[in-house]
């Protein structure tokens, strides 16, 4: 039946948006007992990009971004193309990106903070480690020096107070 021949109901039935198109009367019924919470929302074009952008992001930032970006994938809120986008990204090019997201933190946070850059002059393994930490809990939103220097900061006040941070 076209959307012509058969009004509005068949046009939702044929982009699977009424229940009986989708899996008959016993179907619709189980879903309506579930409630919303079992469906994911739908997002708009933008919204799947944003979220998108942000799974990406989050993964360069986790200990194993190609595991990230395959949890990523299985975001039912995504459209389908955005998921396969995830699942196919290419593993090494995944591994370089998310070091190079690192060095760059990393750098931008010694050349921001003269006492980032005393505490790894004075211990590097203890700075080193403390810096997987808040590459791993922080999401990377600055561009420049100062800024990564803010994050790290009310960072640290935020885990050990604000003596520490000085």
């Amino acid at each position: 039946m076209t959307r012509a021949a058969g009004g509005r109901s068949a046009g939702r039935a044929a982009r699977g948006g009424a229940g009986e198109a989708r899996g008959g009367a016993g179907e619709a019924r189980g879903r309506a007992g579930e409630g919303a919470a079992a469906r994911p929302a739908r997002l708009t074009g933008a919204q799947a990009h944003a979220r998108y952008e942000a799974l990406v992001a989050r993964a360069m930032t986790a200990e194993d971004p190609v595991a990230a970006l395959r949890a990523a994938a299985e975001d039912p809120a995504l459209p389908p193309a955005l998921r396969k986008a995830l699942l196919g990204a290419d593993e090494d090019g995944v591994r370089m990106s998310a070091l190079l997201v690192a060095r760059l933190r990393f750098e931008r946070l010694l050349r921001g903070s003269p006492e980032a850059e005393a505490w790894f002059d004075r211990d590097p393994a203890d700075f080193s480690a403390a810096f997987r930490r808040y590459h791993a809990e922080v999401p990377p939103t600055a561009f420049f020096p100062p800024g990564e220097a803010r994050l790290f900061r009310r960072w640290i006040e935020a885990r050990f107070g604000p003596a520490r941070a000085r």
